[in-house]
């Protein structure tokens, strides 16, 4: 009974410290450190409630025996809602296939997905068919597996939080970040929704607050693209009604990280003390919110809509 009570105690105060956490800076990591090890402290006190005996653990064998047990316990009921996320991000990199071309990143959630399987696969034996002496071993690995478990957990509930910030109408700059375009230099689905999110934000800042922004359209030229995504993008936006002073498009840019660190300096040339927001797919707002913090960069994130295929891609 006390060990539930102790457990209860910690998963009540580490919620009080995200929420303020949370708070104060939402990409900050961690914040998801803390909800894994909050979810982790659940999976804990359910098993032990169901595994440890009344009047505490035994101090033999049977003891690490009964830990070892509650603790797979926790993992397999984790395993559940984690390979129906898998299902999930399987489905989504079909849809990412088909939408956007065969590129690496496309195929991470098949990769992650076997790699996690055949872990979960590796560790499933009874430990009655191993050697006592390697017992401990077996435990501290479940226990690393169950944290990880939660850790995957943690990040899709952090993804889910981001989204759900209100976005501040007082942005100088929007910063539209890159993705593939077609051969024909054509945006396709990911790309466009965040240009068409970027636009209805500039829309309502203006409704709302009366402040116009500018664009900043930030990305480079692939080798099987046929121009810079920043120029595709900066097409796409005058074509709907974007004036040449309003956009100002990044064209050099390979990766995320330079994604915002190029606009960042182009934002600084213009004015030091600009606020921006930077726009992108719903599922990578999370990466990007904390990449935008590496980068020096003090920004709002939106998530642009897009199909639920799109959504479970939570490691882009």
């Amino acid at each position: 009974m006390l060990t539930q009570i102790l457990f209860i105690a910690a998963i009540v105060l580490l919620i009080a410290v995200f929420t303020r956490s949370f708070a104060a800076d939402p990409f900050a990591y961690r914040n998801i450190i803390l909800v894994s090890i909050i979810i982790f402290l659940c999976a804990l006190l359910l098993g032990s409630i169901h595994r440890i005996p009344e009047g505490g653990m035994r101090s033999d064998m049977s003891a690490l025996l009964d830990i070892a047990v509650f603790l797979w316990e926790c993992s397999r009921d984790l395993f559940i809602p984690i390979s129906c996320i898998c299902l999930f991000v399987c489905i989504s990199n079909v849809s990412l296939l088909i939408h956007e071309g065969f590129r690496m990143h496309n195929f991470l959630g098949f990769i992650l997905t076997a790699v996690y399987l055949i872990l979960v696969n590796a560790l499933w034996a009874p430990l009655s068919t191993f050697p006592d002496v390697v017992t401990p071993l077996l435990i501290l690995d479940r226990m690393v597996l169950c944290y990880f478990e939660c850790t995957f957990l943690a990040i899709c509930v952090m993804g889910y939080a981001v989204l759900k910030v209100k976005p501040v109408y007082d942005k100088d700059f929007i910063i539209i970040l890159g993705c593939s375009i077609s051969k024909k230099g054509k945006l396709r689905p990911l790309i466009k929704g965040r240009v068409n999110r970027a636009m209805r934000f500039t829309w309502e800042q203006e409704w709302n607050a009366g402040k116009s922004s500018r664009y900043i359209p930030s990305g480079g030229q692939g080798e099987d693209e046929p121009m810079s995504e920043g120029s595709a993008m900066e097409l796409y936006l005058l074509s709907h009604g974007a004036e040449d002073y309003e956009v100002i498009a990044e064209k050099s840019s390979r990766n995320t990280m330079e994604n915002l660190e190029f606009s960042k300096k182009i934002m600084d040339g213009i004015d030091k003390d600009a606020k921006a927001a930077v726009v992108t797919t719903n599922y990578h707002v999370l990466r990007s919110g904390m990449l935008a913090a590496r980068a020096g960069l003090k920004a709002q994130l939106l998530g642009s809509g897009n199909k639920m295929v799109f959504l479970a891609e939570c490691f882009p």
